[in-house]
């Protein structure tokens, strides 16, 4: 049943499907379970760092694990520690030596920025788990935003810009990045004025009122509210009906900014996804939950463990997160990240776990409450940093 609803051609799963949305939790649980212990089997066959950090640990013993709370419980953590001081080759499958990856580093929002490799199987993944969150809130309304086209205003060569693009590209949507890394507001908001997008994907700012990652979308909604002209193209929908979209990863927004974008601005389509570099994405918010994240299962397996480790937090109850790596695919058949390999990766965040259905149609649980209880810095207070 599950397996017909998510698995296609030589059992590769299909993380585009919505379905991993709506399902019985029991049943998404299950198939999550499997695609995990895959991952850690194959880790422990195939990984360097695995095959020492799992030596206490047997593949019958991983086989046997029975719930996620087993899998989080028994499998050792992988730390942010484990990943600054470990060479990044140790964390990649080595028979995968000569398959192209994709390097990306972390820029250090918790000072410890660490380098990570996706594979084009992972990439894609990724790109599947993006899109299908945004056709979930918006399924009724996806022809209407075929062939629009956003501006990205993460720096040029930031992950976020990269896998948005290629996320939506399977949405029919186009991502334009900005139209360089130093550039100023105002170059940015002329570069918006000549090319005329359909929305904008943007970092909130933090709590400092900074932002490393590019130009923020306060700055660049300030900017648009005191510097245009009556015949400018507005950032808003009240003015400008093409101005259809705002995304963001990576953070809350402020309960004013959203109220903001949705009362004043009359933005149709809003939602952000919250990840990091090492595991993105594994949350996106919806009209219901616009402060909070429902888990994105599918390429990323996301646990909430209690303070005391000894058990995965009850409805309602804060713990720490946990993210496994369970997306891409070797042969056509084996369930399996082919890039950097993380299983139980502490994030450094805390959350609030709260399960049952939500009125968007979810039936995933859902995190709020987001902080960062490790490596606290400003820049870091909200949540995974995605750099």
């Amino acid at each position: 049943m599950v397996h017909e609803i998510l698995l296609h051609d030589a059992e590769i799963p299909d993380y585009d499907h919505i379905s991993w949305d709506n399902m019985p939790q029991s049943d998404r649980e299950r198939f999550a379970l499997m695609q995990a212990k895959s991952s850690a089997i194959f880790a422990k066959e195939h990984v360097p760092f695995y095959r020492e950090h799992f030596k206490n640990i047997t593949q019958n013993q991983i086989n046997d694990i029975k719930s996620l709370e087993e899998f989080s419980i028994v499998l050792p953590e992988t730390t942010k520690e484990h990943l600054t001081t470990t060479h990044p080759s140790k964390f990649l499958p080595e028979y995968e030596a000569g398959t192209a990856l994709i390097n990306k580093g972390t820029g250090g929002s918790t000072g410890k920025p660490v380098t990570i490799f996706y594979s084009k199987y992972d990439w894609t993944a990724m790109a599947q788990n993006i899109a299908r969150s945004i056709k979930f809130d918006f399924r009724e309304n996806l022809d209407d935003l075929r062939g629009r086209q956003l501006v990205g205003l993460y720096h040029g060569d930031h992950v976020t810009n990269e896998i948005y693009r290629s996320g939506l590209g399977l949405l029919g949507i186009s991502l334009l990045g900005r139209p360089s890394t130093k550039s100023e507001s105002s170059h940015v908001y002329d570069f918006i004025q000549d090319v005329k997008p359909n929305g904008i994907l943007a970092p909130p700012e933090d709590r400092g009122s900074k932002q490393t990652k590019g130009i923020t979308l306060d700055r660049m909604l300030i900017f648009d509210a005191k510097n245009s002209k009556s015949s400018a193209y507005r950032l808003n929908n009240t003015d400008n009906k093409s101005m259809q979209m705002v995304l963001w990863s990576s953070m809350p927004l402020s309960p004013q900014l959203h109220n903001y974008l949705k009362d004043h601005l009359k933005i149709p389509y809003i939602q952000g996804q919250y990840g990091s570099t090492e595991c993105c994405p594994t949350g996106a918010t919806c009209e219901y939950n616009p402060f909070s994240f429902h888990l994105c299962y599918g390429p990323n397996l996301v646990t909430v463990v209690h303070p005391s480790n000894e058990r995965l937090v009850k409805d309602s109850e804060e713990g720490f997160i946990l993210v496994t790596k369970t997306g891409g695919v070797v042969d056509g058949q084996k369930i399996v990240p082919t890039g950097t390999n993380l299983i139980n990766f502490r994030t450094g965040d805390y959350a609030k776990l709260t399960q049952g259905t939500c009125k968007c149609g979810r039936t995933t649980p859902v995190l709020s409450n987001l902080t960062r209880k490790e490596d606290v810095q400003i820049k870091a207070e909200f949540g995974c940093q995605v750099d």
